[in-house]
């Protein structure tokens, strides 16, 4: 349900934001200038659903949520293009650019958006994954406790295991997360506990207990697999599923699968969005 209101959400800022732009164009002229024109009517609704966007990431997640910053600089980006490029329509750019700077301009434009685009597809691919079935072992990666409980997404990442091991009943699970210092229990505990209590065997469940990022929840996992042949999933929301497999894969395993648990919206958007940096990241620190 949430999935319909955002689209409808979505679409009436869209609607707005062209409303909005055919205001702001209202006093100018002039068809030799119809890319320049084209690009406000795409940067307006950009600019506006960002605007409103931060300002639900700010009801849901407070002002520490990390890169919130990002929505409010988009909104201000396109708002500054905006004007600019209707000084141009008018023939009176605020900035004589030369061309040379413009040509490198849209250049890396295009060249970031193009990869911007192929990232997010990556990351959408493995986070509509369908998991493979009978794994050997599947990995929940912890998400942090507030106090003994687990946060919403850890809730989901837990609610994706038992699912899985309740249809898989050969499949060991390795519960992987250390204890932060305002966490009452280590996140692989609360896992654990979380799961015994929904019905699965403890004996099916072992512990990783040490880690405090995701390279140290697969490399200590890999260690208690042993076998680097293992067919293996990793459980974790959506949107890290794509770079989950990628840093598994630095760590040395062969053949692990995505078992992508729900992505929360709406602040899924943000955490899908900002997943391209995480990425991108990745690559570069490992090529």
């Amino acid at each position: 349900m949430i999935k319909v209101r955002i689209i409808i959400f979505s679409l009436i800022l869209f609607v707005t934001g062209l409303v909005l732009a055919a205001v702001f164009l209202r006093k100018t002229k002039g068809s030799k200038h119809w890319f320049s024109i084209l690009l406000v009517y795409l940067y307006a609704p950009m600019s506006l659903w960002s605007a409103v966007y931060f300002l639900v990431c700010l009801r849901y997640a407070g002002i520490h949520l990390s890169m919130v910053w990002l929505w409010p600089a988009l909104a201000l980006f396109g708002l500054m293009r905006m004007i600019m490029l209707r000084a141009e329509i008018k023939d009176k750019p605020l900035i004589k650019i030369p061309k040379v700077i413009r040509y490198i301009y849209r250049g890396a434009f295009v060249a970031v958006l193009l990869l911007f685009l192929t990232v997010e597809g990556l990351i959408v691919d493995a986070m509509t994954g369908v998991p493979e079935k009978d794994l050997d072992y599947v990995i929940v990666l912890g998400a942090g406790l507030i106090g003994d409980k687990p946060t919403n997404p850890l809730k989901v990442r837990i609610d994706k295991a038992a699912e899985y091991m309740a249809e898989n009943p050969r499949t060991i699970l390795i519960a992987s997360g250390g204890q932060g210092a305002d966490e009452k229990i280590s996140e692989a505990e609360c896992i654990k506990r979380s799961l015994v209590e929904r019905g699965i065997a403890e004996e099916r469940i072992l512990m990783e207990d040490r880690s405090t990022s995701t390279e140290e929840n697969l490399r200590y996992s890999r260690k208690i697999i042993g076998d680097a042949d293992a067919a293996v999933g990793i459980i974790t929301n959506g949107f890290h599923e794509y770079r989950a497999g990628m840093i598994a894969e630095n760590e040395g395993f062969t053949n692990a699968y995505s078992v992508p648990a729900t992505t929360l919206l709406p602040v899924g958007i943000h955490y899908t969005i900002r997943e391209f940096f995480g990425v991108v990241h990745f690559m570069i620190k490992y090529g």
